[in-house]
């Protein structure tokens, strides 16, 4: 049995009982693996790659079952979907246990082939540095780096003449430090943690008001001075073009639970192709019913239209609590 032969078999809904139990503390991001696993099922898998799955299983003394999945996180979706499952001490006792398994181990490096990309940029390529403070992170992260890590843990880069860690990264906590260095660790802590704040917000402020948008930058600067915040981004994984928005509607009711009640306003940032437009009674409808879900006085709408290709809509939440 293949990967595609075990995703076309149990649906999304069957394995959501045993992911809601094993992602216990992430139950605001499980309609990231609902869209995933639909990607799964649209696509094709790679009819000459050849490859293996190992699938160990085990049963602990208390009757739970331990299951170790090697060998599906490491190569294109279009190939692993084409992998053999190998079973070496018998089949799966549940298989929706074993498809929910296989779907949090493909989407370890991210929830679609782009993200998998993505991450593998930000991981080993080039850094981007795209606003004031990711600049200012970037130096302060440097200065740190060169002046207060141990020689012994520093090395030159043959080329841009960065220092790299040769074998462990620095642990500020090794041996004793005196007040002078603990009160320099806390403030530097404190400055880390504000740009990394500040360069989110600064980016998510941008995309906000990117070329196509109906958003003005006055409409959202207060996105930079608000108590906290967080947002979500849903792609409508669907063939129909007239259940796009239905789509992220069911995302956003029905596979994610949030506490609603930590925030008091909203930004809604829909994004779709001048090639395949939004239906304005489905746009209005969704309107409402994302208000009534939401059910807070400060809600924002915003859309974007772009010339491209891609028939997905995309749609980004940012729940705020203003001062």
């Amino acid at each position: 049995m293949t990967l595609k032969e075990l995703i076309m078999k149990v649906s999304f809904d069957e394995l959501l009982p045993y992911l809601k139990e094993y992602e216990k503390k992430h139950l605001d991001d499980i309609y990231s693996f609902r869209e995933a696993y639909d990607i799964l099922r649209n696509m094709e898998p790679n009819k000459d790659y050849k490859g293996q799955v190992t699938v160990i299983t085990a049963t602990r003394k208390d009757g739970t079952l331990i299951m170790q999945i090697n060998f599906l996180d490491d190569d294109v979706w279009e190939n692993e979907l084409a992998k053999e499952f190998v079973f070496p001490n018998g089949m799966p006792l549940c298989m929706e246990e074993f498809a929910m398994r296989c779907l949090w181990e493909i989407t370890y490096w991210g929830f679609s082939p782009c993200e998998v990309d993505a991450t593998e940029v930000q991981m080993f390529g080039l850094k981007e540095l795209k606003n004031k403070y990711e600049v200012a992170l970037d130096k302060l992260e440097e200065s740190i780096w060169k002046h207060q890590a141990p020689r012994r843990l520093r090395s030159k880069g043959q080329d841009d003449g960065l220092y790299t860690s040769i074998d462990f990264p620095l642990n500020k906590n090794d041996g004793r430090k005196n007040r002078s260095k603990r009160k320099r660790e806390y403030r530097q802590d404190r400055r880390q943690e504000y740009l990394e704040k500040m360069a989110a917000r600064e980016n998510l402020v941008r995309m906000l008001t990117a070329d196509g948008s109906n958003f003005k930058r006055a409409d959202v600067d207060f996105l930079l001075n608000i108590a906290y915040g967080t947002r979500y981004d849903y792609t409508s994984v669907t063939k129909d073009t007239g259940s796009r928005l239905a789509y992220i509607l069911e995302s956003m009711t029905k596979y994610q639970q949030v506490d609603l009640s930590k925030y008091n306003g909203a930004i809604v940032f829909i994004r779709y192709s001048a090639h395949y437009p939004l239906d304005t009674v489905d746009l209005d409808n969704f309107r409402k019913a994302v208000r009534k879900h939401l059910n807070y006085q400060k809600i924002m709408f915003g859309t974007e239209e772009k010339d491209r290709d891609d028939k997905d809509v995309k749609v980004t939440l940012m729940l705020n609590k203003q001062y």
